[in-house]
């Protein structure tokens, strides 16, 4: 046992160390993480003042002139189960609101995707039309890496952003909406 105890010792030490140093590097500091998000959300507000498009509906939409004082900007693929699932309340969310929320699909199947988009509307019954980024355009421009990914705006700024499912009828979500019409 004598001549384990040095091999154990600094084993323990190492271990130690190692520990230390995730736990003093794996945290980040509030105000980092607060200027990512103004960084984030200043390319976000670019692309929205920018983005001119045309949907798989042929309606060309250009963001900074659609009057709904609410803008969804949702990407998605047909492949993504979180993304198909979110559609639901995305649905819902646009029947509540009507006019006062705006919902653009950006689709980003790489093959058939005109065809994809059209399947997932009728068996989906969308409330909105998408647009095809079969090369990736929209995504690097809003410089979104997964779907679903999803970005609020109010009047061109935005609210929030989510990269995962997202539930658009959460008290949470419904709250900042109604906070925006008061």
């Amino acid at each position: 046992m004598k001549k384990f105890f040095p091999v154990i010792f600094i084993a323990g030490v190492f271990v130690s160390m190692l520990i230390s140093q995730m736990l003093i590097n794996g945290q980040e500091l509030s105000a980092s993480r607060l200027d990512k998000n103004r960084e984030r959300y200043s390319i976000y507000e670019n692309q929205y003042a920018n983005l001119k498009a045309k949907t798989t509906h042929g309606k060309d939409v250009i963001l900074k002139n659609v009057k709904n004082p609410i803008v969804i900007v949702n990407f998605w693929a047909s492949w993504c189960r979180p993304c198909i699932s979110e559609f639901k309340s995305l649905n819902r969310l646009i029947e509540t609101y009507g006019d006062k929320v705006f919902v653009l699909g950006i689709n980003n199947d790489t093959e058939e995707a005109t065809r994809a988009i059209k399947k997932v509307e009728k068996e989906y019954k969308l409330k909105f039309e998408s647009i095809k980024d079969t090369e990736g355009k929209y995504a690097s421009l809003f410089n979104v890496t997964k779907v679903p990914s999803t970005i609020v705006f109010h009047d061109g700024k935005v609210l929030t952003s989510s990269e995962k499912e997202f539930d658009f009828m959460s008290d949470d979500f419904q709250n900042l909406i109604k906070k925006q019409f008061n």
